[in-house]
C-alpha cells in the first residue's frame, strides 16, 4: 500500500482593527488670562520711574508676551507702550494705570487695567547750603545761605535752629543771627529743614563757622589841616572783642609822634614843614588784627 501526503495550507485570518478616531477635532487652543497687574511704586513722586508687575498664567502652559498702555487720569499716553513708564511724563497729582494684553503668539487675552495709582507731592530738597559771612567777627549779623530744589516748583520755607559752642539758641528760629549774640572764638551751626507746605524735607546741618578774631576800629576823623603851629589829633578806637588796641604811625612828616596807648597825636611844625604830607595810622589789638586810617595835612601856619 502507498503512502499519500497532503499538504494543507494555512492562511491566516486578517483583522482591521480601527482607532475610531475618525471625525474628531483637535483640541482648540485657549488664551492665556491676566490675574493681576501692579504698578511700583505705589507711592510714585514725579521723579519715579514706574514698572508694571504682572501675574498671568495659559492654559495651555504656552509661552506668553504682554503689549502695555500707559494711562494718565484717564487718557493713553501716546508712545508709552513698555512695561515702564519713564519719568519726566507724569506731574504732581496724576493717576496712573497700565492696561496690559497678554498673547500666546496665537490668540490674545482679554486686556486688563491695574488699578491706578496717585503721583504725590515731592518733598523739597536742599542741595547747599552756607552761613554768610564764611569769615565772621563778634560785630557782624550771621546769616544762611540757601540753595534748595522742589521737583513740583512748589513755594519752600525753611525752619532754622542755631547752635553756640554746642547749645541749642531756642528763641533763634529765622535766618538771621543777631550780632550780640556771640563772641571771638565761639562755635556757630545751624540746621535748615524745607517746608513746601504739603511735604516736609530733609533737615541739613550746614557746616559751622568760628567766630574770628576783629580788628580794632578807628571811630575818630583826624582834622586835615593845622591851625598854628602845633597839630594834635587825638585818635579813637574799639575793639569789638575787647582786646587791648595799640596805635602806631605808619607814615608821617619828621618830627610827629602817637602815644601808642592813648592814640594822642602831637607835630610842633617848624618853617621848613610844608605841603600836604600824608599820614597814616595803625590801630592794631593783642592778636594783632589791625586797621588804617590814611589822610593828607594841609599845613597853615600862623603868621604866613
Amino acid at each position: 500500500m502507498k503512502s499519500r501526503f497532503f499538504i494543507v495550507a494555512l492562511f491566516p485570518f486578517m483583522v482591521n482593527l480601527s482607532c475610531g478616531t475618525e471625525g474628531q477635532k483637535p483640541k482648540a487652543n485657549a488664551p492665556p488670562a491676566i490675574t493681576s497687574v501692579n504698578i511700583l511704586p505705589e507711592r510714585p513722586y514725579i521723579q519715579a520711574e514706574l514698572s508694571a508687575v504682572v501675574q498671568c498664567q495659559d492654559p495651555d502652559n504656552d509661552p506668553v508676551t504682554n503689549q502695555y498702555q500707559w494711562v494718565k487720569n484717564g487718557e493713553e499716553i501716546v508712545g508709552e507702550n513698555s512695561y515702564t513708564l519713564k519719568n519726566g511724563k507724569l506731574k504732581k497729582g496724576d493717576l496712573i494705570q497700565v492696561r496690559v494684553t497678554p498673547s500666546d503668539g496665537k490668540v490674545n487675552g482679554t486686556p486688563f487695567l491695574s488699578a491706578p495709582v496717585k503721583v504725590l507731592n515731592s518733598p523739597p530738597l536742599i542741595q547747599e547750603g552756607r552761613i554768610e559771612p564764611k569769615v565772621a567777627y563778634a560785630n557782624d549779623h550771621l546769616k544762611v545761605s540757601v540753595r534748595c530744589s522742589d521737583a513740583d516748583g512748589d513755594t519752600v520755607d525753611y525752619t532754622y535752629q542755631w547752635e553756640k559752642n554746642g547749645v541749642i539758641l531756642s528763641e533763634d528760629k529765622k535766618g538771621i543771627l543777631e550780632r550780640g549774640q556771640f563772641k571771638k572764638g565761639d562755635s556757630i551751626i545751624v540746621t535748615v529743614t524745607p517746608d513746601d507746605s504739603e511735604s516736609i524735607g530733609k533737615t541739613i546741618k550746614l557746616e559751622p563757622i568760628i567766630i574770628a578774631n576783629s580788628p580794632p576800629i578807628i571811630t575818630s576823623s583826624p582834622p586835615n589841616k593845622t591851625d598854628g603851629n602845633i597839630y594834635t589829633y587825638q585818635v579813637t578806637a574799639n575793639d569789638p572783642d575787647n582786646d587791648p588796641i595799640i596805635f602806631a604811625l605808619k607814615t608821617a612828616p619828621k618830627g610827629m609822634e602817637i602815644d601808642k596807648r592813648t592814640g594822642l597825636i602831637r607835630w610842633e611844625i617848624r618853617k621848613g614843614d610844608q605841603g600836604t604830607p600824608l599820614i597814616e595810622i595803625e590801630v592794631s589789638d593783642s592778636e594783632g588784627a589791625k586797621s588804617f586810617q590814611k589822610y593828607t595835612l594841609s599845613i597853615v601856619l600862623r603868621g604866613s
